[in-house]
This record gives structure tokens, sequence and C-alpha cells, in this order.
């Protein structure tokens, strides 16, 4: 085991830092960290020796009672770690995607690159940064994770589920307006689309799919839900128009 060359660290902390850096820890449990710091009899208090590597940078908080480690390589004392790995370990589980934004320019709608990382999961709801990441979280039920697949290991939107969400959240793409327009001029599976329409079961939804796609199924399933008996009014679209057929108000 290499011995940390990092002189401003006293002893116990040089030691701690070179068991954590040996055994490729990057990420850590306050609870497994006081675990390894008495089993290699660091130090008779572990919490004061956790104190005082946050005091030398090389602990850094993200998430209660987890720490993320600095490493002796790091000159400028930044955590290297990407917001991909870092919003897997706030979550803690596998239940989200990644879409919206992301999967929006990932499928070519846009050449825009996000600023932040849009996850839809279920259990959080709300606009976080974590070191100099950005994330907006979107909590969903579990039954709306559906139309996920794999890019370098990390679960993204497939392209029709991307449609749907941009869809339902086009405030962050430009406008509905912006979306509708990039929507229409790239290819993508028509029936998929109207499938995945229907199972997400929103009248605002089905209407502006069938207004993209024109599908006689879509204007069966809002006859069946009375839903052509009323105007559905989508505000902020940034476009006007009153759509007879789908009865869609956009203001």
């Amino acid at each position: 085991m290499e011995k940390t060359k990092d002189l401003s660290l006293t002893p116990n902390q040089g030691r701690l830092q070179s068991i954590l850096e040996y055994k490729k820890i990057n990420v850590i449990k306050r609870v497994d960290l006081i675990s390894l710091i008495s089993k290699f009899k660091i130090s008779k208090n572990p919490k004061y020796l956790i104190k005082s590597m946050f005091q030398k940078k090389r602990l850094v908080f993200f998430k209660r009672g987890n720490y993320l480690v600095v490493p002796v390589s790091s000159v400028d004392k930044t955590v290297r770690i990407d917001n991909l790995e870092l919003n897997e370990r706030f979550l803690e589980s596998d239940e989200y995607y990644i879409g919206l934004y992301n999967a929006f320019n990932l499928h070519g709608f846009t050449e825009q690159i996000p600023t932040k990382l849009f996850v839809f999961n279920i259990k959080y709801s709300a606009d976080k940064k974590i070191l100099h990441y950005n994330f907006k979280y979107f909590k969903v039920k579990k039954d709306k994770l559906f139309g996920i697949f794999r890019k370098y290991k990390y679960p993204y939107s497939n392209k029709e589920r991307t449609i749907i969400d941009v869809l339902e959240y086009p405030e962050y793409l430009g406008g509905l307006s912006e979306v509708m327009d990039r929507i229409k001029q790239t290819k993508y599976d028509k029936s998929k689309l109207i499938e995945y329409a229907i199972k997400y079961n929103s009248i605002k939804i089905i209407k502006l799919v069938g207004l993209l796609t024109n599908s006689s199924k879509l204007l069966s399933q809002l006859k069946k839900k009375n839903a052509l008996s009323y105007y559905t009014t989508i505000k902020k679209s940034r476009t006007k128009l009153l759509e007879k057929k789908w009865k869609i108000r956009l203001i």
C-alpha cells in the first residue's frame, strides 16, 4: 500500500487517506467510514478524525451520511466523479432514468447541450446542486418508468418516451411550439409513440400525440373517455392555436 505524499496530513489522516485510495473508494457512508477507522485501528476517536478530514478538504459531504473522497493526486482538491455516477450515488436506486433535455439532445432533436441532468425517479422532486453539478429531479410513479434503454451503462428514455416527456414539460426546451417543431423534423416510431401515449394515460398527452400523428386509435381513446366534449387548454405554449379535431387550445 502506497503512503500518502500529502505532507499536510497528520499520520492518522494520511493512513486513512492511503487506505481509502488503496481500496479505490471515492464515495463512502459515514457508518462504513467509522467501521473502517475502527477495523484498522487508525484512531480511538473516529468522529474527530472524520471532522479533521473535512477541514483538510479530503472529504466532501454530498448527502446525509454520505461523503465523497478527494484523492491526494487532486492538487486542486476536487472530487474525480462525473454527474452520472454522482446521481446514482445520490439516488441509491436503479429505479430512474435520465430524460427530457439530456435525452432530447442524445436522440438528435437538438444540438444544444443541457447544463443540468434531468432525472425521473421514484424518490425525489427537487432542484439540487451537488459539487459543481446541477440536477433536476422529477418524482414519478413506478408505473411511469417505461420506454427506457441503457447508454454507457446508464438508463435513458428512448426516443418515443422522450417525446412524451418533452410534451409534458416543454418549458425546459423553449416552449411547446419549439418542441413540436423539433419533433416534426425528426424520425421516430409512430406506433410506439401512440402506444406510449395510451400507457402514459394523460388526456393532454393523448391529444398532443394525436395532433402529431393524426392517429384514429387515439381519437377513439378520447371518445371513450368523453374527452372530446371539451377543450384542453395548454398555457404558456408560446403559440396560439384552437385545434377543433383534437379539442386543444394553445395560449
